[in-house]
């Protein structure tokens, strides 16, 4: 009999949940929704993959270009340029902020 209670106290905290969720579709609801945010999320990382392998593809291609057409030094001198840049004539030196220091 105590099997029975219990049993039937487990029914209906089921259907009161079911009650509670009947606005998103009740039990098949909340699975189509978790199946939905699971299918989002593996088509977000095969994308994120793609985006990968194009930036790698792309990035073999330019080096190779470079080795080609012999532009290894004009790019090592554009990186250098990059790095390093010289500030244009007629412009003033920009400073640092000073931070006030509190003792």
């Amino acid at each position: 009999m105590a099997n029975n209670e219990r049993l039937t106290k487990r029914v209906k905290k089921i259907e009161e949940w079911v009650a509670e969720n009947e606005e998103m579709g009740g039990p098949k609801g909340y699975l189509d929704t978790m199946v939905s945010l699971y299918n989002s999320n593996l088509n977000n990382v095969r994308q994120g993959q793609q985006v990968q392998i194009n930036f790698d593809r792309l990035r073999s291609y330019t080096f190779e270009f470079i080795e080609e057409n012999k532009l290894s030094d004009e790019w090592n001198e554009f990186l250098k340029e990059k790095d390093n840049p010289v500030q244009a004539e007629g412009e003033e030196p920009i400073e640092a902020p000073k931070e006030n220091k509190k003792e």
